[in-house]
């Protein structure tokens, strides 16, 4: 019976694995379709993916709809909020399992990759934060997002408190495996593997960062709601924050140095004080890696699988080149690489997967070894080697069954964000920019009087554009509601004016008084007709023309100078463990 459990409970953990693993192959294939802007098809392809919803289905889903233009803000907003609901709640847990001991945390981390559930990586929980606050701007909501922008620093307490806990966790987990036999010769260290890219997450820009969840350019976002609703106390820390982690990028400097002025004129401002933010590029895959080993013991060989997350080199970045909003051009600055971080979050968790790969791989090896010498014992008296070395394959290919890894991530990110900070004029402007490809687009957008801002997200041959307190972003009308709902029930009695339910018509109203028009459909610059003036099912403007000259930059060298792992200097963590056995045998 006991043995019947077992086989159950390794083909329960297969199946989740798998589904987990087929999920993100499934976004996977759709991440054509998304570079090249194709918004419908790759909503539908997420529904398609997930069997079951979970966070990183709502994740997902809201930035596609974020991205497919200002009418579908509030549906993003919704299920952002759902994801972010997730976070909390691994907030609350988290919390609790710092409290307790080691052990516990280290069993979190050790357990990952087999559930069904998600839990958001340090970034995508800043990236999270970062993409509500920027539904809420489009809808005119200031407030909430000034509630996103406190939220994001609060939970990056909880974040580094249990990053740091989880080194811990996972130093003192290897050293008790140290104490038994099957799992003596474990390793947290990738270094020790021989075969996998370590390169991949050693390049000089991941080096460079500090840690993997804080983020500059959700900072300085934060630094400029705050400064827009009057909050100097609250708007320094984040410009402060953003230029720790980016010296050298001039906006931090710029604004942490006029922020007192700006506020203390606040009041004063004829222009369009204007932040524009631009995210370029997509998030490289992360793929599983198998590397097998051979060990020739008993009475054949012996093949143990490990499996780690790995991540693709760079591809398809972009720097913006051109940006122009009415007849001012603004020079956009890298201000954060979220390629980056996602590269550090896996170097940061690697000892996990490898602990665990490790201490599974030689648990698979000394049963297939023990196995093997079962059933040479049995048949003993046929000299029926075998036997042996069948059980032992059969045996290690049940165990490595297990042998998954998670590899499931945000995929609909972007690799770069830049930003620019410029006055502006008040009132209707054409945004002007430049395309992967090379084409010019431009887009009518409007500005009021005070802060706004303008977010672009590029992909290979168009752009989305979202602009703070776009009437198109905001909920139906209250009387085109009341109206809808009139038509459906024309029998009936109406309600007189004093009985009926009050409506709130304030975000509107006010809004509109200080845009004063409703924001224009984006088109296309014309070039001496009129057939390109057109635009996309997913509201994006279309190309006015092609440049011969791509604008994409080449992906850093992926040549860095690292530790070979090929080395004869390299530690072979399996060495004890075979001199342990071939001692057994030679009793």
């Amino acid at each position: 019976m006991r043995a019947y459990l077992s086989i159950a409970g390794v083909c329960i953990s297969f199946l989740t694995g798998c589904a987990t693993q087929l999920q993100q192959s499934r976004m996977n294939d759709a991440a054509e379709q998304f570079k090249n802007g194709n918004l419908s098809h790759t909503s539908q392809a997420v529904d398609n993916a997930f069997a079951t919803k979970n966070a990183l289905y709502y994740l997902e889903k809201g930035q596609v709809q974020r991205l497919q233009g200002p009418k579908t803000i509030p549906n993003s907003t919704q299920n952002l909020l759902i994801a972010d609901q997730q976070v909390q709640r691994w907030e609350i847990e988290t919390s609790e399992r710092l409290k307790r001991s080691l052990s516990d945390v280290g069993s979190y981390a050790l357990s990952e990759g087999l559930s069904s559930n998600y839990d958001l990586k340090p970034f995508e929980m800043s990236m999270l934060s970062q993409s509500l606050a920027l539904n809420h701007i489009s809808q005119g909501h200031w407030q909430d997002s000034m509630v996103e922008a406190k939220k994001m620093a609060q939970r990056e307490k909880t974040i580094e408190e249990f990053v740091q806990k989880r080194g811990l966790a996972i130093s003192d987990a290897q050293r008790n495996q140290q104490n038994f036999q099957n799992t003596r010769g474990s390793s947290s260290r990738i270094e020790e593997i021989g075969g996998y890219p370590v390169n991949l997450l050693d390049d000089s820009e991941t080096r460079s960062l500090k840690n993997s969840y804080q983020n500059p350019s959700a900072y300085y976002l934060s630094g400029f709601i705050f400064e827009s609703q009057g909050e100097t106390s609250l708007a320094a820390p984040g410009y402060r924050l953003a230029l720790e982690l980016q010296p050298n990028v001039n906006l931090f400097k710029s604004s942490l140095s006029t922020l007192d002025s700006n506020i203390k004129n606040k009041n004063k401002k004829k222009d369009a004080d204007t932040l524009v933010i631009i995210d370029t590029g997509y998030m490289p895959k992360i793929t599983p890696y198998k590397i097998n080993k051979t060990f020739n013991i008993g009475s054949g060989p012996k093949v143990i699988t490990m499996t780690f997350p790995v991540i693709e080199s760079s591809v398809d970045r972009y720097a913006p080149s051109f940006i122009q909003i009415g007849n001012v051009q603004v020079q956009p600055e890298l201000t954060s690489s979220v390629d980056s971080m996602a590269r550090k979050n896996l170097k940061d968790e690697m000892p996990s997967y490898v602990l665990r790969a490790t201490s599974r791989a030689l648990v698979s090896l000394a049963a297939q070894v023990a196995a093997d010498r079962a059933a040479q014992q049995k048949s003993k008296n046929n000299n029926n080697a075998l036997a042996g070395a069948l059980a032992g394959l059969l045996t290690g290919v049940a165990l490595q069954a297990i042998n998954v890894t998670d590899t499931r991530h945000w995929s609909t990110l972007p690799a770069q964000t830049f930003m620019a900070r410029a006055s502006l004029p008040v009132g209707a402007s054409a945004l002007k920019y430049s395309t992967p490809l090379g084409a010019i687009m431009t887009q009518n957008i409007n500005l009021v009087q005070g802060y706004n801002v303008v977010y672009l997200r590029i992909f290979r041959d168009r752009a989305t554009v979202l602009v703070s307190n776009d009437p198109n972003a905001l909920p139906l009308k209250a009387d085109a509601i009341l109206k809808a709902d009139d038509s459906t029930k024309s029998a009936e009695q109406p309600k007189s004016a004093s009985s009926a339910e009050p409506v709130d018509e304030g975000i509107f109203s006010k809004f509109s008084q200080f845009i004063g028009a409703k924001v224009k459909e984006p088109v296309a610059e014309k070039n001496g007709s009129d057939e390109g003036s057109k635009v996309s099912v997913d509201g994006q403007a279309s190309p006015e023309r092609a440049q011969p000259d791509n604008k994409a930059i080449s992906a850093p060298s992926d040549n860095a100078v690292v530790d070979n792992p090929n080395s004869t200097n390299q530690p072979n963590l399996f060495d004890s463990f075979k001199q342990f056995l071939n001692n057994k045998d030679s009793q």
